[in-house]
This record gives structure tokens, sequence and C-alpha cells, in this order.
């Protein structure tokens, strides 16, 4: 045979084509490993956060419809307990053989971590409204908070004329002091006509008529004395009143947005009317330097004029008594100013207000939880530190979700730390006794405000009030003064009947909001009985219910108040069974970033994609996001 001879230049050739070839092919490879190592680390991380994410606390879903991460410090580990599972998957599967895709994770690293704490209690609320809005309650809601407008303007209302009634306060007794000189000046005048009558007697010589004159100078003394301090406490009365209703005119101005055009104007009017006792030519004013004078001149007359001449009464003082006795006649006789302001009605509520607010609005006080919440630091303590809410939560769910997973009077959670887990959220105190009474003492002022706006508009009561403000101060002749005390009855009025309203409520009865002359319950002077109420019989329209109104008593706080306060209560009550349990490491949302490393497989690339090269290994990050709520 023949044999055939090749140029080994050939052969190089192809080998060095095949060399290109299996180059690039090589590079191919490796870049199109390269992009699904990038993905399925990718996948992965995202997997491997929701997973840690499922292990949501269950006692708080369970109890509370939410949904939180409750391990905060710990997830980092948790976060690459999972991952594990995606690195090498042969290693744990058995089933041997190469993984071209087999990349591990390096560090683990929580670039945001969102707890129900942060941003003012963002993720809390939206996970409130969440909840809320899946139970169909979201309208629910906008209604209660429709109220708020009229609850705001009554309890400005009630607190406003409360304060003014302690300036009606004052007002008496700047009449009482006036009392007082008034019946100085009606003992003087008594001595005057016992004076005349001695005079009579052609029997009244120096000899037997000492121990009178005695008397005589003795009470131009007192009179003098009696006149120059309570004139004195009078004026000094006026300017501190005048100071109290200057404070009270920019508390006016600063209220105004808040009420209506016609309560506005009535809280004015009764600001005028006490106005009338500051002035210095006011009418009690005036009044009180036209007597002060009269019995300071008649006093100096009766210690200045000579009394005996030649052991008989002189002329001169005979005169003296004529003249005193016809000016002192303009005083008034009768009971007096201080006594005639006396109320059965204002002496009651006086008495209320000053009592134990409980004992007020419930049969037996005994029966109040004696829980209290355990000393140690709540979310609420920290609740400036942490941030300031958006404001995107639906105003009005954290009330209504408050009264419908929470514990209140009459419907209280055996197995919670506090049994009136919804006044907390509005008192804030450490035993369940103080948080109802804050409670009672909140719906107080809102039913006086409420049934204060009711009698303002009920032209029949208001008369009452009027013409017992007339039997009561009328003598005095100060319109301004009836006015004055008209409105405070009205305010006693709408209280006593806010009393009533409350026991009612606390026996599990109900009461409208806004009331007709139909649902009224008391006369004026019956209001004294309010602490005998009784439920009604049968069932009528637009009623509420104690917890209606505990809801909308808490659209009147701030919603980033109520949410810390709601998160109080949870933490006390889970952490009796978990003592590890803070909201504060609740975790709503997170976003981790995990850097990863790859071995090169087909050939190591000098510059790949998206990634770096330490160590002879691909090394490349990922940042993953996941959270409960949008």
């Amino acid at each position: 045979m023949k044999r055939e001879s090749c140029r080994g230049s050939i052969t190089v050739f192809f080998a060095l084509l095949l060399t290109t070839l299996l180059a690039l092919i090589c590079t191919a490879l490796e870049s199109a490993r390269q992009a699904a190592i990038s993905y399925l680390a990718a996948q992965a991380e995202q997997s491997a956060l929701e997973s840690v994410f499922a292990g949501y606390y269950r006692p708080l879903w369970d109890r509370y419809h939410l949904l939180f991460l409750a391990d905060g410090p710990g997830m980092e580990e948790t976060m690459r307990d999972y991952l594990s599972y995606y690195e090498e998957p042969e290693k744990r599967t058995g089933t041997g053989g190469i993984n071209l895709y087999a990349f591990q994770g390096k560090t683990v690293e929580f670039e945001q971590l969102i707890t129900a704490v942060d941003n003012g209690g963002q993720a809390f609320m939206t996970a409130v409204e969440e909840d809320m809005k899946s139970h169909g309650m979201a309208e629910l809601a906008e209604q209660l908070a429709e109220q708020s407008k009229l609850l705001t303007e009554a309890e400005t209302v009630s607190d406003y004329m409360g304060q003014l009634a302690g300036c009606t306060e004052q007002v008496t007794s700047i009449e009482e002091d006036y009392e007082r000189m008034e019946k100085q000046g009606r003992h003087l005048k008594e001595v005057y006509e016992s004076l005349e009558d001695a005079l009579e007697s052609e029997t009244f010589k120096e000899a037997s008529g000492e121990a009178l004159i005695a008397e005589v100078r003795q009470c131009a003394e007192e009179t003098a004395a009696v006149a120059s301090q309570y004139y004195g406490e009078i004026c000094l009365q006026a300017k501190e009143l005048q100071t109290e209703l200057e404070r009270e005119e920019v508390l006016l101005l600063e209220k105004r947005e808040h009420v209506s055009q016609t309560s506005y104007e009535q809280m004015e009017s009764e600001l005028e009317n006490l106005k009338e006792y500051t002035k210095e030519n006011g009418t009690r004013r005036t009044a009180a330097d036209d007597l002060n004078e009269l019995l300071q001149r008649n006093a100096e007359r009766l210690g200045k004029t000579t009394i005996w001449e030649d052991g008989n009464v002189s002329e001169d003082f005979c005169e003296v008594i004529r003249l005193g006795s016809r000016e002192l006649d303009v005083i008034p006789d009768g009971i007096g100013a201080a006594e005639k302001q006396k109320s059965s009605l204002l002496d009651t509520v006086k008495q209320w207000k000053t009592a134990g607010i409980l004992g007020l609005v419930l049969e037996d006080t005994k029966t109040v939880s004696a829980k209290s919440l355990p000393e140690t630091s709540y979310p609420s303590d920290v609740q400036n530190t942490v941030g300031t809410a958006d404001g995107s939560a639906l105003w009005g769910i954290p009330a209504l979700y408050a009264v419908t997973h929470l514990g209140y009077y009459g419907n209280e959670e055996e197995t919670s730390v506090l049994a009136y887990e919804v006044e907390y959220i509005l008192g804030k105190n450490e035993t369940d006794r103080e948080n109802l009474a804050a409670a009672v003492e909140k719906l107080l002022a809102v039913r006086t405000g409420l049934n204060f706006l009711y009698l303002l508009g009920d032209r029949e009561k208001q008369e009452e009030a009027e013409l017992a403000a007339v039997s009561l101060v009328g003598f005095t002749g100060i319109y301004p003064l009836v006015k004055a005390v008209k409105g405070v009855l009205l305010g006693a009025w709408a209280f006593a009947e806010a009393v009533c309203d409350v026991r009612v409520l606390l026996k599990g009865g109900e009461v409208p909001l806004i009331k007709s002359s139909a649902d009224w319950r008391l006369s004026l002077e019956g209001a004294s009985n309010a602490a005998s109420c009784e439920l009604d019989s049968g069932e009528k329209d637009s009623m509420w219910s104690y917890r209606a109104y505990l809801a909308v008593l808490l659209l009147m706080e701030k919603t980033e108040d109520q949410c810390f306060r709601m998160m109080d209560v949870m933490e006390a009550n889970l952490r009796s069974e978990d003592s590890g349990f803070f909201m504060e490491n609740c975790v709503s949302y997170g976003r981790v970033q995990v850097q990863f490393q790859a071995e090169p497989k087909f050939l190591r690339l000098p510059f790949p994609m998206r990634m770096e090269q330490v160590d002879s290994c691909y090394v490349f990050s990922k940042t993953a996001a996941y959270g409960y709520y949008d």
C-alpha cells in the first residue's frame, strides 16, 4: 500500500481553531451559567425571605388578627437557615452528581426592617385597617367619623361652660360680700331706729343713755371697718374676675372653629353677662360704691357728732339720727343675696363634682375591677421617639377596631391583664378603676355638652331655667346676673341629665346621641334625683350603647395615641404567656441584601457580568423585600 503524508501545519491550525471554539463555547456556557446562578439566587433569596415571614406570630394573629413577625433580632439567622436549603441541594437530597448552578450565601444583612412601632405606628395602623376592611367595617368607621365634629363641639361647649361656671362662683362670692355690707347696714339701721325710739322719750338723759350710746359708737366703728373690708374684697375679686374673663375671651376665640355659630353666640353671651361685674360703671360695682359711701358717711357722722349738751341729747345728734334713718331706708330688708342664690340643683351638682365620679354613676363601686397593668416599659412610653405616622390609615378605623377586639366595662376579657382595655386607651392609667373613671369623666363631659346643645334649642326649658334664675337672683335687679345664673342652671341641668345618661349606659341601656323632647328624662325640679335613673323599656331608633359611645370617644383622641395604647394592651396580654414578646420586635416589612458566591465550572472569566471575582470565586449581591401589607 502506498502511504500518503499530510503537512503538519494544517493540524496545528485545526488545533488552534478547536481551542478557540472551545474557549468560546466555555465562555458562553459560563456566562449562561452566571446568568442562571444570578436568577436562581434571587429566587432563592425571595423564597427564603417569604419563608421567614411565613413564620408570623400566631398568638397575635389568633387573638387580634394582625400579621407580624415577632422576632426582629433573629431574622438574619432564620434567613440564613432557610437560604441554606437552596445551596447545593444535592447534598440535602442525596441525589449526587454535579450541580452546575451551585451557590452559597456569604453574608445576610437586613437593610430595612419596619416594626409595629416605627413611623408613629404606621404599620400597626395599616394592619388594623386591613382587618377592619376584611370584615366590612370601613363604611361604619366613616359613619362614626362623621360624628366627630358634633362630639368635639359638645366637649368644647361643656368645658367652656364649666369654666364660666367657675367664674360665676366668683360672681356669687362678690354677691356674698355685697350682702355682708348690706347686713352691716341693716344692723346700723336698727341702731338708728333704737335711737329714734329713745329720743322720743323725754327721760333719755346722759346718765341713763351711756350704754346705748356706747353701742352706737361701737356699731359705727364696726360698720366703717366692715364696709371698708368687703368693699375692698369686691374690688379685688372684680379685678381677678376681669383677668379670668380676658383669658376666657382668648380661649373663646380659639374654640370658635370647633363650634357652630349658635353655640359660639351663646358662649359669647355668657361671657358678656359676667363682664358686668368687671366694669367700673357696671351695675354691681356702682351699687357697691354707693353702699360703701353710704355706710362710711353714716358711721363717720355717728362717730364725730357731739351727743350731749348739758346732760341732754344735742340737736345736731338728733338731726344725724333723722338723716341717717332716711338714708338707710334704701337698704332692703329680708334675706340677702348669699341665701337667695342657694339652689338645690346647684348645690347637688357641686357635691357631685367633688365626690367620687364612679360613685355617682354606679350603684355598687365594689364591682369595679381591681386589675392593674404590670410596671414595665410599654410601646406608648417611647412613642415620641419612633417617628410620626403619615395619617394614611382611615380615620375611625382604630376606634372601631378597639371596641371590636378589646374588652370594656360590661364586656370584659377574663384572660386579659386589664378588664377595661378600651378605657385604658382613653385614660392610659395603670388601674382599671382609674381608667373607668377617666372614661366616665370624658363621657359625662360629652353628654353634658350634647344635652346643653339640646337645651339651647328648647324654648320651653329655656324659659323654665330663666324663671328659676329670676327667683334666685332677680332681687338684685342685675339682668346680666340673671342671664349668667340661667346659663349656670342650664349647665347644671345638662350635667344632671348626663349623669342619668351614663348610669343608664353602664347598666347596659342605650341613649341617643342627639336627644329630642321625648328622650329627655329630668325636669329642672327633679334634676337632683339623677342618681336614681332607671332603664327605659322598649326599643327606640338611633339609640347608642356604651360600646358605641366608647368608639366615638376614641374618635376624639389622636389616632397615633390610640394605636400605641392598643399595642400596650396587646403586649401586656401576650407577654403574660410569652415573656419574650415585644411589639417593638414585631416586623411588618423587611428588605434584605444577601452576598452570594459561586465557583467557576467551565472557565474562569476575568470579567464576570454583574459579579466580582474574589479568591477565584464569583461574588455578587441580591436584594429582596417582603411585607405583609402594601
